[in-house]
């Protein structure tokens, strides 16, 4: 598998492959600024806050500030919906012995998120039992 950069974003990418199972863990709005660094009532976007099972650790998922997440609960298995990007930036500092370190990261942003529907499966037993 290859990634594909344009302008520093990453498209194409299998997320199962590379999140493996997705579970929700909370949602918070990111509001704008204003010149003098205020907040204002205006959400810009939300940061979806998810448990990624590939990688043992959370991660970070950027969605549209219209995303409904009321419907989620702590722990509901989610996959991401519509186009998902990785944008991939680079940030340079000073270390220890005045050594440049650098750290390499990804945003990621999703057009939506949605619950996994789980089946029951003593119940979906029992539902073929009842039609034979």
């Amino acid at each position: 598998m290859s990634l594909k950069f344009e302008d520093n974003i990453v498209k194409d990418f299998d997320t199962r492959r590379t999140f493996g199972k997705l579970f929700y863990l909370n949602s918070q709005k990111i509001y704008e600024t204003d010149t003098e660094g205020n907040r204002t009532d205006f959400v810009r976007e939300q940061r979806i806050t998810v448990y990624s099972e590939a990688k043992n650790d959370q991660i970070d998922i950027t969605v549209p500030e219209t995303v409904d997440t009321t419907a989620f609960s702590y722990d509901d298995e989610v996959v991401l919906t519509g186009e998902v990007t990785a944008l991939a930036w680079l940030s340079s500092y000073t270390g220890y012995n005045d050594s440049i370190q650098s750290e390499q990261a990804f945003k990621i942003r999703a057009e939506s998120l949605k619950k996994v529907e789980s089946v029951n499966v003593k119940q979906a037993r029992g539902d073929q039992n009842l039609k034979n």
